[in-house]
């Protein structure tokens, strides 16, 4: 039987809405949920007296559950789908509908915070592995994606990992190398020009985020997660005004 284009197209954007609306419902409705019951994390047993009056200056996740942060994050999960849909083929949109629930619930987190939760951390690592080999099941040239998307994976996390290492941790927490092994997987399936572009972006937005802190005299932990996870949504939108 042959599926006439308007079908096709018929289907395509009901599956766009959907991925849309379980985005934003996930990261909001079942992001609260989750967050009543995410542990707390616990200090090493050696830890100084700095490193304790950090853990006790945490914000508890719990406290994150209300109305307000369930709405905020919501919508901004289902316009990261909005942006995904418009701009990247639907072969692709399993990869980014686990980056718009996991990494944008961790981005949200982080902002509150200043903690990536390793339990959510570890939970994205596996279930973006498996949206992957799910991508590349449909895509043609699934030996060059599944390089680049490799690539991006290594390219991401081990830059961050080496900044981390030459730092001492200085520059940013060792939750944002996890994070962008996550941030690494979406943006190869961008390509290369696609890594390279969510890389700069989520470090300019990171740098402009920072100076406006120093000017408005805010000092304190800085959450980069939220500029780390917001480059390979700028970057995809920059590739489609792109020539």
């Amino acid at each position: 039987m042959t599926v006439s284009p308007a079908s096709s197209g018929t289907a395509t954007l009901i599956v766009a809405m959907i991925m849309i609306i379980a985005t934003g419902l996930l990261v909001g409705v079942g992001g609260a949920a989750l967050l009543r019951r995410l542990r707390e994390p616990v200090p090493p047993t050696a830890a100084d007296e700095v490193t304790l009056a950090d853990y006790r200056a945490k914000i508890s996740y719990r406290m994150l559950a209300t109305p307000r942060f369930a709405l905020i994050t919501g919508l901004l999960a289902a316009a990261g789908a909005a942006i995904t849909v418009l701009t990247q083929p639907i072969a692709y949109w399993p990869a980014w509908f686990v980056f718009g629930v996991v990494a944008v619930l961790l981005a949200a987190i982080d902002a509150r915070t200043t903690w990536l939760p390793g339990g959510l951390m570890m939970l994205g690592w596996v279930v973006t592995a498996i949206a992957a080999l799910a991508c590349l099941a449909e895509d043609p040239h699934r030996l060059h994606a599944a390089i680049t998307i490799g690539s991006g994976v290594l390219v991401a996390a081990g830059g961050y990992l080496l900044l981390w290492l030459i730092t001492g941790g200085r520059a940013i927490a060792f939750g944002d190398v996890r994070l962008m092994v996550l941030v690494g997987a979406v943006a190869g399936t961008l390509g290369w020009s696609g890594i390279y572009w969510s890389l700069l972006s989520g470090s300019v937005i990171g740098a402009v985020i920072g100076v406006l802190r120093l000017v408005s005299g805010r000092r304190g932990p800085f959450p980069y997660g939220p500029a780390l996870v917001s480059g390979p949504y700028a970057a995809t939108v920059l590739l489609s005004l792109l020539p």
